[in-house]
């Protein structure tokens, strides 16, 4: 922190003070964005100080951010709820809250009226019918035997920006308003096409900062990942706008029951294990439980003011380390069949190639480069250029693995990949080892240099 050294002594009382706090530390400006302050940002991330994380977040960014917020959370603009007999109001910390009774007949109506930007604010959309599912039995009930409906159902839950209820107890004017937990019930009732089912539904007015705990908390005891929970929060909600103009589908909410895969779909929980595994810090989480990921270290893999450039690289690299990593075993089964080190590739070897391929890629190139944007990585030069790295790295920590190994020190393979003690000798050995590639400047290409290149 040139020329602010007060600012710098706070921030080192801040973290003595609070040793088990993350501290991020950044410029909010509403001046246009800075290739200066960039480039400052882009050595102090090089430096790789341990004890902050740095941010920028120029008018350009803020702007982007609020729109993608705005547009995510708009739900409804208006509506009217009827509810078939009075409903109960109760109020807390949390807000105000109205727990009451519809019919399947006013939710159908909704759903008619609205599509799903009624669930807006949901983690997922409808999961589909499948033979011997879940949603399956929620139909059939409702066709069968709608007046067991309530007693059988847990209900949904809207979340409103304001609610005005009506003098009689039955009527609620809900602005801005959503479901955020029930769209399988909603999406079952309006493929059974009774009206003669009934639902227990609660309609909070939320205080501020609370509709992302409200949801997180609503789908934590159903059968939701964490990191679909995730995906409705402000973050992913941006990255996903940014990845929008690209015309790649970003963290997707679920609908049906088929699952689209391949560089134009990002899922979530896969990403999030490659952002995680450039980092020696969170190698073993990714490695271990990738949902742990989602909880301490979320707000350091999607930092503030993440770009979607940056998660795109990650994807791009975990990508082409799975496929080669792959066709690798493959070979070596095919040439030498009785080989077990190849168990050093294991299900996890992807997520250590994608370690040793970004220690390339900070050594050779910068990828804060603005020539490096998401529509010139999904061109075929720049997969050609990157495969070169994940190739190198596929190959690096192939032989340093073997070499490493030891089944007395680390027992079989799986856990070898588990193991801190084994990422500490890897880590070490990469690093000299890519100084040695760093002496040959024709080693690897620089992607910022390939970027600059295609039109």
């Amino acid at each position: 922190m040139q020329g602010r050294t007060d600012v710098a002594e706070a921030l080192d009382t801040l973290k003595e003070t609070y040793p088990d706090f993350d501290i991020s530390v950044g410029l909010i400006s509403l001046g246009l964005k800075s290739d200066q302050i960039k480039n400052a940002l882009s050595a102090q991330k090089k430096a790789k100080h341990g004890k902050f994380e740095y941010f920028y977040l120029p008018q350009e960014d803020i702007k982007a951010s609020y729109k993608a917020l705005v547009d995510a959370e708009g739900g409804i603009t208006e509506d009217k709820l009827n509810f078939e007999s009075p409903f109960y109001k109760d109020e807390g910390d949390y807000g105000t809250a109205w727990i009451g009774t519809l019919s399947s007949k006013e939710l159908i109506r909704l759903f008619t009226e609205h599509e799903n930007r009624l669930f807006a604010g949901n983690v997922r959309l409808f999961l589909g019918d499948r033979k011997g599912g879940i949603n399956e039995q929620i139909i059939k009930t409702a066709k069968e035997n709608p007046g067991q409906f309530w007693a059988l159902n847990n209900g949904i839950t809207i979340v409103a920006d304001s609610v005005s209820p009506s003098k009689n107890s039955k009527t609620l004017t809900l602005k801005r308003f959503s479901i955020v937990n029930g769209c399988q019930t909603t999406s079952c009732l309006v493929q059974a096409g009774t009206e003669k089912a009934k639902v227990l539904t609660r309609v909070i007015a939320a205080k501020a900062g609370l509709k992302n705990e409200i949801i997180r908390y609503n789908n934590s005891q159903n059968a939701v990942k964490i990191w679909a929970v995730r995906a409705a929060d402000n973050v992913q909600e941006d990255l996903r706008a940014q990845f929008k103009q690209y015309g790649i589908s970003y963290a997707p909410k679920q609908e049906g029951t088929k699952k689209k895969r391949g560089t134009a779909s990002i899922e979530l929980d896969k990403v999030a294990q490659y952002l995680a595994a450039r980092d020696q810090n969170f190698l073993i989480q990714a490695v271990n439980n990738k949902a742990e990921l989602f909880d301490e270290p979320y707000k350091k893999l999607f930092h503030p003011g993440i770009k979607s450039k940056e998660v795109y690289l990650a994807w791009l690299v975990g990508n082409l380390a799975d496929d080669l990593k792959q066709q690798f075993l493959n070979a070596v089964k095919k040439s030498s069949p009785g080989d077990k080190n190849v168990g050093l590739l294991g299900i996890a070897g992807a997520l250590w190639i994608v370690f040793c391929t970004y220690k390339l890629i900070d050594a050779f190139s910068n990828t804060d480069s603005s020539h490096i944007t998401v529509e010139k990585m999904k061109d075929e030069q720049s997969i050609n250029a990157l495969k070169k790295y994940v190739e190198t790295g596929l190959d690096m920590f192939y032989d340093l693995a073997i070499d490493s190994y030891d089944e007395n020190e680390y027992g079989s393979f799986k856990s070898t990949l588990r193991s801190t003690k084994f990422r500490q000798k890897i880590d070490s050995k990469v690093n000299s080892k890519v100084i040695r590639l760093k002496s040959d400047k024709n080693t690897l290409p620089k992607l910022e240099s390939t970027a600059k290149s295609i039109k």
